[in-house]
């Protein structure tokens, strides 16, 4: 399910069965020669996500991205974040990023760091190849948290 309007009701409704929380961490970088990087990894971590929640609706609640400027004190933001998904009673909780700083960050459990995949000149079935290869990789991680 995703974080919109419409799907509210049915996790509300069948929340007991939805037990996993997917918190995409994008990080901003609006300087001139961050900007294209950011806004690509940007596209990368949405489309997977997307996908992950495609695969196991009903399971997860995909949050939309928390984003934050480059300078942002990453254990702040860990600290607020995890009172947030307490509070929500999730069973377990992602964070998938593409921000290699949040692997420093041993506070904030199960952060799915993955390396950001240029995707904008991909035609559309190349592009889907590649998100279900990387989402291939973060299956794993997934059901063993699960088990």
């Amino acid at each position: 399910m995703h974080f919109i309007g419409k799907d509210m009701d049915q996790y509300l409704s069948q929340k007991d069965y939805v037990d996993t929380a997917v918190v995409p961490l994008l990080q901003l970088d609006l300087s001139e020669a961050g900007l294209k990087s950011s806004a690509g990894a940007s596209e990368y971590l949405q489309s997977l996500t997307a996908l992950l929640e495609k695969q196991f609706k009903g399971r997860i609640l995909l949050f939309p991205p928390v984003a934050y400027a480059k300078s942002t004190d990453r254990l702040r933001l860990s600290n607020e974040l995890s009172i947030e998904m307490k509070k929500a009673d999730f069973k377990h909780v992602f964070y998938m990023t593409t921000d290699a700083e949040w692997r420093s960050v041993e506070e904030l459990k199960n952060v799915l760091w993955l390396p950001a995949i240029p995707t904008e000149h991909m035609d559309r079935n190349f592009k889907q190849s590649v998100m279900e290869d990387q989402l291939r990789q973060v299956l794993p991680l997934f059901l063993k948290e699960w088990s």
